[in-house]
């Protein structure tokens, strides 16, 4: 055998064939390499004196600060009137639940023998001070911090295990990861809301409201559609409980909450179509946890919801009555803390004809024994909406252009209809210029040049070209012309955009840029851009 480098040669000599027939295999590690790997995997965990555990006076917590003794370094850790409420809060959570055995003091040794602290210094800081008060500055807690020491039933540790690290440099790795995120899952990840509600659900065998309305539809497909099954997995389970556990949120939809139970005060076919709608509101219109975070909030966001769905009103409506809202009443008043008016009730919902009502709302909700229909009717259903959502260009789109694209990501995820109208308005404008000169500008590279439709003279795009009522009106020809838009919807842009006295034309728009009078009302913001949909999918989508 020869041995060359770490690789074992095993040869046989084959004089008939070759002058020499060499097999390599490779080397198995040595008993030696296999120890050292081996220990390279272990942690060095040692039992450490209290005493000569030292906080490190160079934490970056400190900023561009050293401290010069550990006297200081404890100052500058309680320098911040927050940090040190958050470490009285830890010493007392360590008198009465202990140290917590997940967690090690990772330490590195000094040339005097003693150990600074890398990761865990907030810890160490609560043990110091609850070892002696008398360190603690009068106003950063001090009375705190005596009263933990005196509920100390054992006293301080006198020793803790600590992870040692052979330097600095060594422990650099893990600090940073521990305090960084997830970095791509090598370090800390985070429970989303959903493992911490299972957790809870757990502890204390109760699942949480928003859990529970989860269950409600998942077990009543039959009333619920499939989309709302589906929405209300997408929507945080925490946002859910923060909205149907609210009292407005219980008035609202007709869902008390009872010894932690979410109990419906109407048939399920009443409530579905709100809580449809809503979920809708979440998952497809940009609505979240700050919608609903605040009564103010809530009260505004229901107010999106059509009255006719209301499960009030189609209680109502089953028994043959009118609803509140048609009968001049205030039946949605008192519901939510306020009026609920709707800027989308005729886009979203019809209040005729509802198989919901009647003989089938009469029925039990466990159905008896005649098995539920299957079929829903559809004129009780939460339709997709075009004034409830948030954003006015909720669409997804592929803009090339950097600044057109830079407009269409405000006006879908930054401007607020409702809170901004003006700049909503007045930027909205100014997507559909820049969106019809590029167009304009692409059709001319490549050849094919668009022509007015008056003239049948080349449009003129850009700074100095034709009024923005021709280019719209020019362009929307061409896409109905290569039938990229239907023709109803081309006649209904090319109309709107040049008439003088209709919301959403060219003049219109002109007026929220140059005119001190005449705000832009929300609602109306958001049927224009529906009409001119069809136009900015032909070109962006």
């Amino acid at each position: 055998m020869l041995f060359i480098s770490n690789l074992e040669f095993r040869g046989h000599w084959c004089p008939q064939a070759y002058p020499l027939c060499i097999i390599i295999v490779p080397a198995l590690d040595s008993p030696t390499e296999r120890n050292m790997k081996s220990h390279a995997m272990m942690r060095d965990i040692r039992v450490i004196a209290l005493d000569k555990i030292k906080l490190d006076q160079e934490n970056v917590r400190f900023g561009n600060d050293i401290a010069q003794n550990q006297r200081e370094a404890i100052k500058l850790m309680l320098a911040d009137p927050d940090d040190a409420k958050k470490t009285l809060r830890l010493a007392e959570h360590i008198v009465e639940h202990g140290l917590d055995p997940t967690e090690l003091q990772l330490v590195t040794s000094d040339e005097d023998g003693n150990f600074i602290v890398l990761e865990g210094n907030r810890r160490l800081t609560a043990l110091k001070l609850l070892q002696r008060p008398d360190l603690c500055p009068t106003d950063r807690g001090y009375k705190g911090f005596l009263k933990a020491h005196n509920n100390l039933a054992d006293g301080v540790p006198e020793s803790l295990q600590c992870s040692v690290v052979s330097s600095r440099a060594a422990g650099d790795i893990w600090v940073e990861l521990k305090h960084t995120g997830e970095n791509r899952g090598i370090g800390r990840v985070g429970w989303d809301s959903d493992i911490r509600d299972e957790r809870r659900a757990r502890q204390t065998g109760i699942e949480s409201i928003g859990r529970q309305l989860r269950n409600m539809i998942n077990d009543n497909q039959h009333i619920f559609t499939q989309k709302a099954a589906l929405d209300c997995l997408e929507v945080d389970v925490t946002t859910l409980t923060r909205l149907f556990s609210s009292t407005i949120g219980q008035n609202f939809f007709r869902l008390k909450v009872e010894n932690k139970i979410l109990t419906p005060q109407l048939p399920l076919v009443h409530i579905a179509p709100s809580v449809e709608f809503m979920l809708d509101m979440f998952v497809s219109h940009g609505y979240n946890v700050n919608d609903v975070r605040a009564d103010p909030d809530r009260i505004k966001t229901l107010g999106h919801i059509p009255p006719e769905i209301l499960p009030d009103n189609l209680a109502e409506l089953s028994k043959g009555k009118p609803p509140a809202s048609e009968v001049g009443g205030d039946g949605n008043k008192g519901k939510n803390g306020g009026e609920s008016h709707s800027d989308g009730g005729q886009d979203s919902g019809t209040t005729k004809g509802s198989s919901t009502g009647g003989s089938e709302a009469e029925k039990p909700e466990d159905g008896g024994n005649t098995k539920p229909d299957p079929q829903k009717d559809p004129s009780t259903r939460a339709k997709p909406q075009s004034r409830a959502r948030k954003y006015l260009l909720p669409w997804s789109f592929s803009i090339k252009n950097t600044r057109i694209n830079a407009i269409y990501r405000e006006l879908r995820t930054v401007l607020k209809v409702d809170d901004c109208p003006n700049a909503t308005a007045i930027t909205f404008r100014v997507f559909l210029e820049t969106t019809c000169d590029e167009f304009i500008k692409i059709k001319k590279d490549a050849g094919t040049p668009i022509l007015r439709w008056d003239t049948n003279a080349e449009i003129r795009g850009g700074v100095g070209g034709d009024k923005l009522s021709l280019k719209v009106q020019a362009v929307i020809k061409l896409l109905e012309t290569e039938k990229l838009v239907a023709t109803g919807a081309a006649k209904a842009i090319f109309k709107r955009a040049g008439s003088y006295d209709q919301p959403g034309s060219i003049d219109h728009f002109n007026l929220f840029v140059h005119s001190a009078h005449g705000a832009p009302v929300p609602s109306e913001l958001k049927d224009i851009a529906e009409e001119y949909r069809p136009m900015l999918e032909a070109i962006w989508a």
